[in-house]
């Protein structure tokens, strides 16, 4: 029902509106959660459980909980191991599942609507899903663009605005900024580079002038 993996469930207390499940690795080795390092030794083993914040069981919120080791790692130092299902402990309390379900909930619902859904903090579901972008972007987004889209979308009962950039051929959204000035589209042709600004065929705008001269001359 977790749909965990390398654990074993050695316990499950259940409280009201709420699930705890003790975990404890399967693996023998202890892996740094910044690198591929993995030891045999142990450091030492923490005295207080690791805690996270996992999928909702119907009405119950679900926690994991987890008695970790740390390691000595040539790169890192000594550090906690790292789990399979969840980033390096002390950098969040939630596993990768629920953070991946509280980001794809914010591309189809408001973030008001967020929180009370998945009861958490308006403050969390932006830190949330900053870490799932910068871990899931595709760090090849902007290679083979050749026609792309810009626009503008407002926010805040329209008194804040993003500039997006399209990728015409995916139909995905490949870049975005705060404003809607030339500014605004900066970082993305620093991003971007002279020899992939110069394969731009076409571009696609319904702005005002002063961002379609953000755009360069050549290869437009």
């Amino acid at each position: 029902m977790l749909g965990l993996r390398s654990v074993t469930v050695i316990e499950v207390l259940v409280r009201p509106h709420e699930l705890l499940v003790k975990l404890r690795l399967t693996r023998s080795r202890l892996v740094c959660p910044k690198c591929s390092y993995t030891t045999r030794s142990c450091y030492d083993t923490r005295t207080l459980d690791s805690r996270w914040r996992h999928l909702d069981i119907g009405t119950h919120q679900t926690w994991l909980s987890c008695q970790l080791r740390r390691l000595r790692c040539p790169t890192h130092g000594v550090i906690t191991e790292g789990v399979p299902f969840a980033r390096p402990v002390g950098e969040s309390r939630f596993t990768r599942d629920f953070e991946h379900l509280v980001a794809w909930a914010c591309a189809k619902m408001d973030k008001t609507t967020v929180t009370k859904l998945l009861r958490v903090a308006w403050r969390t579901v932006g830190t949330i899903c900053e870490r799932v972008v910068t871990e899931e972007l595709d760090p090849n987004r902007l290679d083979n663009l050749f026609i792309l889209g810009v626009d503008e979308i407002s926010y805040r009962k329209h008194h804040n605005y993003l500039t997006l950039v399209t990728n015409h051929e995916t139909g995905k959204i490949v870049y975005g900024a705060e404003g809607k000035s030339a500014n605004s589209l900066d970082e993305f042709f620093d991003d971007l580079g002279e020899e992939r600004i110069a394969k731009i065929k076409a571009a696609t705008m319904d702005l005002g002038l002063s961002l379609c001269q953000g755009l360069p001359r050549e290869g437009t």
